[in-house]
């Protein structure tokens, strides 16, 4: 079987996951979790890849962001590979730290959007790594809802920008949006979505599919 197809393109957000090989190696150690978010970071400012949402979970990330050109592959090999070298010469060891490709998903910029941002939030708590999401630190939850520094810099996007630019206002409402238990999708239907190229309505996936699977 052949890879599945990547899509480069600069309009829509992506969701993005890489999973360790075999599940087995965790960013537990705090100069670990140092290595990731400062590998985010340059690779935000070599390739300009809009970082708006990371949760970095003790086997994976999940990052929310979007390509301002063609070049997500090579901003992921990049932010992959350099990970994997100074994690390797920190720990001593050599070897493959990934397990299979990054996955790449672009999402309509509408309530699926809100639910993959939501989803990526709670996975600590969902997880059983805290009670309280509050007390989970390596995600950018914690920059948005009550504008603590984070080592990576994180851009507005459009749910950022509908609230208005006064911090109270968007901390306020982006608790609101992460921790209210009503959702219009569930975890399952979410999760799902994601493993897919896209995430959105059915106009806007039988869109993608004309544009950048079957153009004319």
């Amino acid at each position: 079987m052949g890879r599945p197809l990547r899509i480069l393109q600069n309009i829509y957000p992506y969701h993005l996951i890489c999973r360790t090989n075999n599940r087995t190696f965790r960013f537990h150690q705090r100069e670990v979790i140092r290595i990731f978010f400062k590998t985010l970071k340059e690779t935000h400012e070599k390739y300009n890849l809009l970082i708006h949402h990371v949760v970095l979970m003790s086997n994976h990330y999940h990052i929310v962001a979007t390509a301002t050109e063609g070049n997500l592959h090579r901003a992921m090999q990049y932010l992959n590979s350099r990970i994997a070298v100074r994690y390797n010469k920190y720990v001593g060891r050599s070897g493959h730290l990934w397990g299979d490709r990054y996955g790449s998903c672009i999402i309509d910029t509408d309530e699926h959007y809100l639910a993959c941002v939501r989803y990526i939030y709670r996975n600590p708590k969902r997880a059983g790594m805290v009670d309280d999401l509050e007390e989970f630190p390596d995600s950018s939850f914690h920059y948005w809802a009550f504008g603590k520094k984070i080592d990576v810099i994180l851009v507005e996007d459009h749910l950022v920008m509908r609230w208005g630019r006064k911090k109270n206002r968007v901390s306020e409402n982006f608790r609101i949006l992460v921790l209210n238990e009503g959702a219009m999708f569930t975890d399952d239907q979410v999760k799902k979505g994601l493993r897919r190229m896209f995430f959105g309505s059915a106009d806007f996936i039988q869109q993608m599919y004309n544009t950048y699977c079957c153009p004319e």
